[in-house]
């Protein structure tokens, strides 16, 4: 702010510089008499307002004009100057008022004890202007008084507000001189007003608060349960704790004051019992659905005699080797894997190895007739069939908000003579609490890493990796500007991302594990247990990710978890870690990683995801007497396990969205509730919009036509069209008989993978020259540069040579 601007005025300095009356220069800088510097924006009792600001100098300067200005107002300026004096005549008379009012109020107050003051409002005035008003006064009294049967006195405080007594107005705006006596006198009125105005006041409340206990104990004893009673009186004393003061006016009079008093009683006793109410149908749904005594809703598990073995240990330790061989040499076996993928790898090994092996995911089921090893995803468990060996892959998982869930129910309830763990070390202390739920018997057995895990000293170059190199990031968009930039380096690239399905990740992984493909470019999912071969050396292009909450910084764990995946044993003697430059600074980067290595990952501690069943979804909906699915599952939600010491609920908001969109569909409510836990994106908008179109297929019509897809599209789209398929054929798993033609979705699904698979072969490597290509280019530039030295290129010589330069760049 300049040096003249910090010395402008406002309107309150102009009438000491110019004599006026504030009336008077408010006339004449409506008639543009006196100039305004500028315009400031000040906050007035919460808004802001534009206040004009003038020049002291320049508004000395015209003084001299003021007669002149009062001589052409002629009967405006008399009027202007008359109610200048009647403003300023108002506020004597209103400040000599407020002066007397405050002798009146002194004697009144140390008398009675009572706080009493002047209500004082303010209204808008004059050109917009809030002014202050003498409305009355408030008095606020208390006084202790029984409100509960049997109960301690509470303090009820009242507010009154009230209109002046008249013996008092006459006193206080009296246009003479006022004596002591008379104001004695006036003090003498408002406190007789006073006292009468509050004993009034508690003998109503009193009368209104005998009706209301004679009504309370009727109420109380509909109620045969003591438990209940007391707590419904328990929540009306936790209420009255809080009682504000109870607000009246000469408009009610001291009636009105009981009325609301007894007014917040009736809302304290109502919400007690709704309160209540509340808590005995919460407890009505814990009880029916058991998750009260978790591990009593697995009957089948508690009937054996379990044992658990947790096989700990990093990456490339060979948890998973041992935990497979345990369940090959069992008689009977299942492998519980967190990905289809998985699934299938161990199927398939199984199978190869003479077992009568077979397959249940979430979309398809390969169950030959006497299979005894059965690969599944986890969600799948089958939590009647006993088997000798139960193994539950990646428990590590079981710290996940979304589908840790699923590895809870795996451990609690999975019907297995012996339950081998496989997973990070940092889960065994969460492992060991929910096994205290059950008291079974835990052997952890601690792998070492086979083979050395080194963080490299500099950075990697991306132009110069090595065959055996993987290039870590984090989204799809970054994926493939990481391929993209590598191709037209001339380096041959896999690629593997979550929104590939897993028939194209497997194809990606194996370009890369035969030696077709030198770099792989990936997200996270490498580090789920994929088989992607002689890996040498991983590379993170950023050590941050997006959780679908937030953008944060990578765990230990999942450092940990990525990184070891260099390094496999048997083909190298060390795996490698490293980060791009456009990581940052190497020496902090190194340091992340390397205390992510050597360093303690956090431990899994706290309480283990739940997730309600069928069973619970049911109770719920019938003691809520509702079938909305979406209100059912916000109440399970809230409440199923709500101070549980060992559970908590899993992240249920987008099935609670799903469940809301197909309330709108007439279909039972389990019906609706199988849909709401489809795999869908509740971000894809197409999807959520065919779920819904196929419920409304399945309730109208009890069919629902499969869906017909073009794999003619761009890679994004056909991604997208492979989870729609996949969406499909996991309804097709529970409604077989509505669902029809599913064989024909999974040969649509498989050639939108392999449509997927041939356009990122097609772009994965550069496309090289042909010789005679190459020399007609040559000789090109060849003649190109001779003809240089004549002239200068054309605008259409740098148009062509153009891309080739950008490359360069």
């Amino acid at each position: 702010m300049s040096k003249k601007s910090k010395n402008l005025v406002s309107l309150n300095h102009l009438p000491g510089i110019l004599l006026a009356s504030q009336a008077e220069c408010e006339h004449w800088i409506e008639a543009g008499l006196i100039p305004i510097a500028e315009r400031r924006t000040v906050q007035r009792r919460g808004r802001s307002v534009e206040e004009p600001m003038f020049d002291p100098e320049a508004v000395a300067q015209l003084a001299p004009e003021v007669p002149a200005w009062r001589a052409q107002g002629g009967d405006e300026g008399k009027e202007h100057r008359s109610r200048a004096r009647r403003d300023d005549g108002d506020r004597a008379h209103d400040d000599a008022a407020h002066r007397r009012r405050q002798s009146v109020l002194a004697p009144v107050r140390r008398n009675t004890g009572i706080y009493i003051a002047e209500d004082i409002r303010r209204i808008e005035g004059g050109r917009g202007r809030p002014e202050r008003v003498f409305a009355g006064y408030r008095a606020v009294f208390g006084q202790p008084m029984h409100v509960l049967p049997d109960g301690a006195p509470i303090d009820i405080a009242v507010e009154f507000a009230f209109a002046e007594p008249l013996e008092v107005a006459a006193v206080v705006l009296a246009p003479a001189r006022v004596e002591r006596a008379e104001l004695a006198s006036a003090s003498e009125a408002l406190e007789a007003k006073l006292l009468e105005l509050r004993d009034a006041t508690f003998a109503a409340c009193e009368q209104e608060l005998a009706t209301w206990r004679d009504e309370l104990e009727t109420y109380l004893d509909a109620f045969e349960d003591e438990h209940e009673r007391q707590a419904i009186v328990g929540g009306i004393r936790t209420a009255l704790d809080r009682l504000d003061r109870i607000h009246a006016s000469d408009k009610g009079g001291p009636a009105g004051a009981a009325r609301k008093l007894r007014q917040k009683l009736d809302e304290y006793r109502s919400k007690a019992a709704a309160r209540r109410l509340r808590h005995l149908r919460e407890a009505q749904i814990r009880e029916a659905s058991g998750y009260e005594r978790y591990a009593a809703i697995f009957p089948v598990a508690r009937s054996l005699n379990r044992r658990f073995l947790f096989l700990a240990g990093p990456t490339n330790s060979g948890k998973t080797y041992e935990a497979l061989k345990l369940a090959r040499e069992a008689e009977t076996a299942e492998i519980l894997s967190p990905l289809r993928l998985l699934a299938l790898e161990h199927y398939e090994r199984m199978s190869e190895e003479g077992l009568a092996a077979g397959m249940v995911t979430g979309e398809e089921r390969v169950l030959p007739e006497g299979a005894t090893h059965i690969a599944r995803t986890i969600e799948t468990l089958d939590l009647h069939r006993v088997v000798d060996v139960c193994v539950i892959d990646e428990v590590q998982m079981l710290g996940d908000p979304s589908r840790g869930w699923a590895w809870t129910q795996a451990m609690i309830g999975a019907p297995a003579r012996l339950v081998v763990l496989t997973g990070a070390p940092e889960a065994i202390p969460l492992v060991e609490h929910l096994l205290a739920m059950t008291g079974e018997t835990l052997e952890v057995k601690i792998l070492r890493r086979k083979g050395k895990l080194r963080v490299e000293g500099v950075p990697a170059n991306l132009n110069k990796l090595t065959r055996g190199d993987a290039v870590v990031a984090f989204t799809r968009r970054d994926v493939h500007d990481l391929r993209t930039r590598l191709v037209q380096a001339g380096r041959t690239v896999a690629t593997v991302y979550g929104a590939l399905g897993p028939e194209v990740r497997r194809a990606e992984a194996a370009r890369f594990r035969n030696g077709e493909a030198e770099i792989l470019v990936a997200t996270d999912a490498i580090g789920m247990g994929l088989n992607i071969g002689p890996l040498r050396r991983v590379v993170f292009s950023t050590l941050r990710k997006f959780d679908g909450v937030r953008e944060r910084q990578l765990t230990a764990m999942e450092i940990k978890q990525i990184a070891g995946r260099a390094g496999r044993f048997g083909h190298h003697d060390e795996g490698l870690v490293t980060a791009l430059p456009e990581v940052g600074a190497y020496a902090q980067v190194e340091k992340i990683i390397g205390n992510a290595l050597n360093g303690e990952a956090t431990k899994l501690r706290g309480k283990a995801y739940v997730r309600p069943n069928q069973e619970t979804v049911l109770s719920a909906s019938e003691v809520l007497q509702t079938d909305r699915l979406g209100r059912v599952l916000r109440h399970l939600n809230d409440t199923l396990v709500a101070g549980h010491p060992d559970l908590r609920m899993a992240d249920m908001e987008e099935m609670i969205e799903l469940a809301t969109l197909l309330d709108t569909v007439d279909m039972p409510i389990l019906d609706r509730l199988s849909y709401s836990m489809a795999p869908v994106d509740g971000r894809e908008r197409m999807a959520v919009e065919l779920l819904l179109d196929w419920a409304r297929q399945h309730a109208a019509n009890g069919r629902v036509q499969p869906p017909n897809f073009g794999v003619n599209t761009d890679l994004l789209k056909l991604e997208a069209r492979v989870k729609i398929a996949t969406t499909w054929l996991w309804l097709a798993q529970r409604y077989p008989d509505v669902y029809e033609d599913p064989e024909a979705v999974v040969e649509l699904r498989a050639a939108l993978n392999d449509k997927i698979e041939e356009k990122l072969v097609a772009t994965s490597v550069s496309h090289r020259r042909k010789p005679d290509e190459k020399a007609r280019r040559e000789r090109g530039g060849k003649a190109g540069r001779q003809r240089s030295n004549r002239r200068p290129r054309s605008d259409a010589d740098s148009a062509e040579t153009e891309p080739y330069r950008a490359r360069r760049r």
